[in-house]
């Protein structure tokens, strides 16, 4: 059913498409199926070759120039092919490719498990795979959100708004349905490569099957056929405009309304009003880069904030994981709820919302969430500190080694007490380990896809501990010590550095050194006053580095892990922060307002820039809308620290900066509601 004709001609063919109920195409409820489908097979693989990407090369984490590149190249290649989508290839033939490209991800992470000994190989195979993934998506969503609303005529605005809706929500549980399976398979005690390839085969069989599907479904689309390059004519159009208005540019010729207008001998109306509509359209989204960057800042915070609190609700202590998916299938109960029941019952008696208007409802909701945060960070700071009862202790796994353990606590040599997933470079959750007596042995075993490794520690009551996983391959090690739980009010900061390197290092300060020996040597933690810039010199092997220790907060303390030297040193530093007795409970309210404000930014803005998109640059638009969305870290990386200063405060200033994001947004769509 491939056509081009008007859209009275196009009414006509969609008319005579195959439909459920007589509302809804036979494509979409294809489309909806395959899109939580494939939500499932997606997230996963995309989280692990990020995990990869960043573990493989140090040079390449979240915060690096490197990786803030590497984004920027994948944002730039998704426009690109939005536009070659618009223009040659039609949306559903650009929709079968993001497939295919996903399927040859999946192809290539199979491959690079198999291969795992060739270290450059390997290497080479997760950039091709992250790249390949990535750039499958970013084609993806744009191309099906516009192939979607194509199957609906003009007349169905409702039905086509239900399906913006539901397509989000799809996506949401597929993500949802991922986070609960992750865990799930590395937790299983199984061979490395039995886990890794029955985790990558079986999406690799989603897809294929997603693949297959739709190219015998064809038949149940509509199909329109692009005219060319729009964007071409657009830049065309300017062009000319500006050659003719520097041409006649003098007092005696008539000035007119547009600059635009002086395309007018070339360019017939019509076509120069889609121009100017793609101008107000590039001034609507511009500070939405900015909005999600202040987004994103916020849901880092979050993070932050969750592990300071008490993971105790309703009388049961609880993961941070754990709780973010019970918060999150919450979300996603209340969105089917509101989609089938609270939003038609608004609409009865005709209350009904503008698209611009739920635009600024969701950012309005996002601000309050903020609001929300920050005023719950100000009761943390007054809180007081969590601390463990009688016969009880406080332990944290971190964990510097090069591979994620499964690590589990045994009283009494038979009695599984106590197991938890300890990824590599991350700190897990503190965990409430009861004793039988005021102090206690407990037998540990470090579970790995590549080792088995069985260590004793003591456990004495109302402490609080920091349980150091180190070491490579052949050698890894367990380091115990007593955490710090009190946060200091001076104006300086402490520090413990340690030493996870083959080779001894010497620490250089103003009055003395350090020698920190070979695998785990520890100093004692060091008070460091705050000031913009902080360098510690040190020698390994006589070749003198420095260790810059960056931001520091006031009072806190940090562990500052040496993990390698050649051809640089390089360290991980991490912050060691204070648990208070306040329930995590609190931010579900953040939260659920956080993503029901998210909910109805997204949709409407991706319906929005549907409809007002110009002929024929649907699937560019709806790019350049979702690069918004994807670009947030990018100007993150620009922002100067503001660690200096007290947590309240940078909450503070981020609902400020909020507040200033969305004024700036009301006054454009107010002047851009005007001029349409």
């Amino acid at each position: 059913m491939e056509i081009s004709c008007d859209e009275k001609c196009k009414d006509d063919d969609l008319l005579k498409l195959k439909k459920t109920r007589n509302k809804y195409p036979v494509s979409v409820v294809i489309m909806l199926i395959l899109k939580w489908i494939e939500g499932v097979s997606f997230s996963g693989i995309h989280g692990f070759l990020i995990f990869y990407f960043i573990s493989s090369f140090s040079l390449f984490n979240h915060e690096s120039v490197g990786y803030q590149i590497f984004k920027t190249f994948t944002i730039i290649l998704a426009f690109i092919s939005a536009t070659i989508t618009d223009s040659w290839l039609g949306k559903f033939n650009t929709f079968i490719g993001s497939t295919v490209l996903l399927l040859v991800g999946h192809i290539i992470v199979i491959i690079k498990e198999t291969i795992t000994e060739d270290l450059i190989l390997s290497r080479f195979l997760v950039i091709l795979g992250i790249v390949v993934v990535t750039v499958a998506s970013s084609i993806d969503i744009p191309c099906m959100l516009c192939l979607v609303a194509d199957q609906f005529p003009e007349h169905q605005v409702k039905e086509r708004r239900k399906i913006f809706s539901f397509l989000y929500l799809s996506i949401s549980f597929g993500i949802f349905f991922t986070n609960i399976s992750i865990p799930s398979i590395l937790d299983k005690k199984c061979s490395y490569r039995d886990c890794y390839m029955m985790y990558f085969g079986i999406p690799a069989g989603i897809v294929t099957f997603n693949l297959v599907t739709l190219i015998f479904s064809k038949k149940f689309f509509f199909i329109e056929t692009p005219e060319g390059s729009s964007l071409l004519k657009i830049l065309k159009c300017i062009q000319f405009a500006i050659k003719n208005h520097l041409r006649y540019c003098s007092w005696k010729i008539p000035r007119r309304d547009h600059w635009l207008d002086w395309a007018s001998e070339k360019f017939s109306k019509s076509h120069i009003h889609e121009v100017k509509l793609f101008f107000r359209m590039l001034i609507f989204i511009s500070p939405f880069p900015i909005f999600w960057a202040l987004v994103e800042k916020q849901e880092m915070f979050w993070n932050l904030q969750a592990k300071k609190m008490n993971l105790t609700v309703a009388g049961k202590s609880w993961e941070i994981r754990d709780l973010q998916i019970i918060f999150s299938a919450v979300l996603i109960i209340i969105f089917i709820l509101m989609e089938l029941f609270f939003i038609p019952f608004l609409q009865r008696p005709g209350l009904n919302f503008s698209l611009i208007k739920k635009i600024l409802l969701g950012m309005v909701l996002i601000y309050l969430s903020s609001l929300i945060s920050f005023f719950l960070e100000l009761q943390i700071e007054n809180a007081p500190n969590f601390r463990a009862g009688s016969k009880e202790s406080l332990l944290r796994i971190i964990n510097v080694a090069d591979s994620s353990f499964n690590v589990t606590f045994y009283q009494n040599k038979s009695h599984n007490a106590y197991s938890t997933m300890a990824s590599s470079f991350e700190i897990t959750d503190y965990m409430k380990i009861s004793l039988d007596s005021d102090h206690q042995y407990f037998q540990i075993i470090l579970f790995s896809p590549k080792m088995v490794k069985e260590e004793t520690i003591l456990l004495e009551q109302e402490k609080t501990y920091a349980m150091i996983l180190t070491g490579t391959t052949k050698f890894y090690s367990v380091l115990l010590f007593q955490d710090r739980t009190d946060k200091s009010r001076n104006a300086y900061a402490f520090v413990r550095i340690i030493n996870t390197l083959k080779r001894d290092v010497f620490i250089i300060l103003s009055l003395k050194a350090l020698d920190l020996e070979k695998f785990n040597g520890t100093s004692p933690e060091l008070r460091v006053k705050i000031k913009k810039n902080i360098n510690l010199l040190c020698k390994v092997e006589n070749k003198n580095h420095l260790i810059n220790l960056g931001p520091l907060s006031v009072g806190a303390s940090y562990l500052i892990f040496i993990i390698q030297d050649i051809p640089e040193l390089e360290i991980w530093k991490i912050q060691l922060l204070e648990m208070k007795n306040i329930s995590i409970g609190w931010q579900f309210v953040q939260f659920f307002i956080m993503g029901l404000g998210k909910y109805l930014l997204i949709v409407s803005c991706s319906e929005y820039f549907y409809y007002k998109a110009p002929r024929g640059m649907k699937v560019t638009m709806q790019a350049l809308w979702l690069s918004t969305l994807f670009s947030s870290s990018l100007i993150l990386s620009f922002v100067t620290y503001i660690s200096l200063l007290p947590e309240w405060t940078e909450y503070f200033l981020l609902s400020n900066l909020l507040l200033l994001v969305i004024i700036c947004f009301l006054i454009i769509s107010y002047y851009y509601q005007e001029t349409l």
